[in-house]
């Protein structure tokens, strides 16, 4: 792949594959955009509309097929808050051959990417080679967050908080919570994801989902609606390193994609309060997750031996496979046997205050503050 040129950064955005009819909303329902990033609304504008007869085409040619779909494999749902090892895990899983995943290409152009097939090697090029907030490699075909293609098909995405980062807290609350969402809009936002699914799904021949996504962790009962027999991998890692890691996340990500101006402190408030949202609300409904489909690990022990932790994933969720996979995730770990995680430096007066307001999990869990 052809490492993307930096300039294309302040232009090119994910964004582009949505319908100008959700452009328009998002515009609307989100305060518009600041002059600064009006490159990167003309791209968005311009994208929108060249896509829109593929779109077309995709309806025409599959939307009776992907309507006849059935997720017949109870999707694994792998939650956990942001900068918590999930990305580590859906990266490992997806090498089960068994297993199917969304990747980004299918996030890029959820409700096209079908018809884009031939063109995919070409758009790749412009893609950047590494993650901004943790340099892990990017792929067109790896592993993705579904929520970067909800963002493309609706109004109502965590994404769209680093896109309109002015009306974040409403993004938030609504796009992860529903606290706020019209029946309609949640109606909606259902149909959609349930749509997505079904498109990957049929895209990968039937085979089960392995989905990644810490949005997820806020939204247990509405995927139990969707999905009964859905299993839960909950990771959950050190919360003062979740801090540090998750601000350094949204502000790089902020950098990549927002189309609004945000200051440093607004960054820390949002990370703080989502935390505390995020976690309460997984602590409140996990408890509906019936028996055998949810398994809880530890981040720190699932770096230690991760295959052994992996096996014992498979077997808690009565997951087949892991024989036949465990060839595939070995060579993978081979291969990332020389990546280091960031390191920071940790300031005493946010040490005293990730303790007072996230003492919860804190406590909860037996963390200590990192030296």
């Amino acid at each position: 792949m052809v490492k993307k040129k930096e300039k294309n950064s302040n232009i090119q955005h994910p964004l582009f594959g949505t319908s100008t009819i959700n452009w328009i909303r998002l515009l609307t329902d989100n305060n518009g955009f600041d002059i600064k990033f009006f490159p990167r609304v003309m791209f968005i504008t311009l994208s929108s509309i060249f896509t829109t007869p593929a779109r077309l085409l995709f309806k025409l040619i599959y939307e009776s097929k992907i309507s006849k779909t059935q997720i017949t494999k109870p999707p694994i749902f792998i939650i956990g808050h942001w900068r918590s090892g999930t990305t580590f895990l859906h990266e490992l899983l997806s090498k089960d051959p068994r297993l199917c995943h969304i990747s980004l290409w299918h996030t890029l152009l959820p409700n096209s990417f079908l018809i884009f097939e031939s063109s995919k090697k070409f758009l790749s090029r412009f893609l950047p080679t590494q993650r901004p907030m943790d340099n892990m490699d990017v792929e067109i075909d790896g592993p993705y967050e579904e929520e970067a293609g909800l963002a493309v098909l609706d109004r109502w995405s965590f994404f769209h908080c680093f896109h309109f980062p002015k009306n974040a807290n409403d993004q938030y609350n609504k796009s992860v919570h529903f606290e706020g969402l019209s029946d309609e809009d949640k109606i909606t936002w259902k149909k959609n994801y349930i749509n997505f699914l079904k498109t990957v799904t049929y895209a990968n021949n039937g085979n089960q989902l392995v989905i990644k996504n810490p949005s997820n962790t806020g939204r247990i009962s509405t995927l139990l609606e969707l999905f009964p027999d859905a299993r839960f991998i909950h990771i959950y890692r050190n919360p003062y390193k979740i801090f540090f890691s998750t601000k350094k996340m949204r502000t790089r990500v902020l950098d990549k994609l927002s189309l609004q101006k945000t200051t440093d402190k607004e960054i820390e408030d949002h990370v703080f309060r989502d935390y505390i949202k995020l976690m309460n609300s997984y602590f409140k409904h996990k408890d509906l997750i019936p028996n055998g489909q949810l398994i809880e690990i530890r981040y720190e022990d699932f770096v230690k031996d991760p295959l052994g932790k992996t096996k014992n994933i498979y077997e808690k969720l009565g997951i087949s496979g892991f024989k036949g996979a465990e060839p595939f995730m070995r060579e993978y770990l081979d291969q990332k046997a020389s990546y280091k995680t960031n390191v920071y430096k940790f300031d005493q007066k946010l040490l005293e205050k990730i303790k007072k307001t996230w003492g919860f999990t804190i406590k909860r869990w037996g963390y200590e503050p990192p030296k």
